[in-house]
């Protein structure tokens, strides 16, 4: 009786019916055991993200200290003052201060591209809406700020430093001259302006943005009246849309 027992539990359990010798009970087969999971190395990944975290308070605090002293009066001195960082910061996490001082120009540079690609998309297929968020994504608040567009402007300005601008904004500039140039095309031809010379008009808002730029960055328009008037150029320019 007890070996008929255990023969049933068997069979309960690992769904095998007993034999017709009873005290033949199925041993069930051995899973093989699994590997343990390797361990995260947590620490690495937290020490990888303070050092991240470190890199851009630099870069931030280089871009303040360009704003207040331009290129060639910037200080390492300066850069982790603004950061509230110890004076071999700056060594650990970029090569010299040139290097520093060229990392916030890409930033800017890469913070505006990010934005007239959000408000290129977002705007969709419509020419009128194509070209009003790409032409006022200039005057953006997170770009058109004193210390974002002195970055730029300290280094267009001063010959010496004029071909690392070259080197690291032209094709940005190429890229959004062209959305530009292309949205006051689409424009052009959609809505049927004969008379209009969408080149000319395209090439006026570069001009016209940059324009706007030094005037805030020198204190003589605030972003909300430079939008103001580029809103009015935009409907001057096409005014069966704006």
């Amino acid at each position: 009786m007890k070996i008929r027992r255990l023969a049933r539990r068997a069979f309960s359990r690992y769904g095998v019916r007993p034999t017709s010798d009873p005290r033949h009970i199925p041993v069930p087969k051995s899973v093989p055991p699994t590997k343990p999971r390797k361990p995260r190395n947590t620490l690495k990944v937290a020490r990888k993200a303070v050092r991240d975290i470190r890199r851009e308070q630099l870069i931030e605090a280089a871009i303040r200290a360009i704003s207040q002293h331009g290129i060639g009066e910037t200080t390492i001195a300066d850069v982790v003052q603004e950061a509230g960082m110890a004076n071999g910061a700056v060594n650990q996490y970029f090569a010299s201060k040139d290097m520093l001082l060229l990392e916030a120009l890409r930033a800017v540079t890469g913070e505006f591209r990010e934005i007239w690609h959000e408000a290129r998309d977002k705007a969709g297929d419509d020419p009128a809406a194509l070209l009003e968020a790409v032409t006022m994504a200039q005057l953006h608040p997170k770009v058109c700020r004193h210390e974002r567009i002195s970055v730029w402007v300290a280094y267009w300005s001063e010959v010496r430093f004029r071909p690392k601008y070259m080197d690291v904004c032209t094709e940005s500039d190429a890229e959004y001259g062209e959305a530009l140039m292309n949205a006051c095309y689409a424009l052009a031809q959609s809505g049927r302006y004969k008379n209009l010379d969408a080149e000319k008009a395209g090439q006026f808002l570069l001009a016209a943005g940059d324009g706007l730029w030094v005037n805030i960055m020198l204190g003589l328009l605030t972003r909300e009246r430079a939008t103001d008037l580029m809103r009015a150029h935009l409907k001057s320019v096409f005014p069966r849309h704006y």
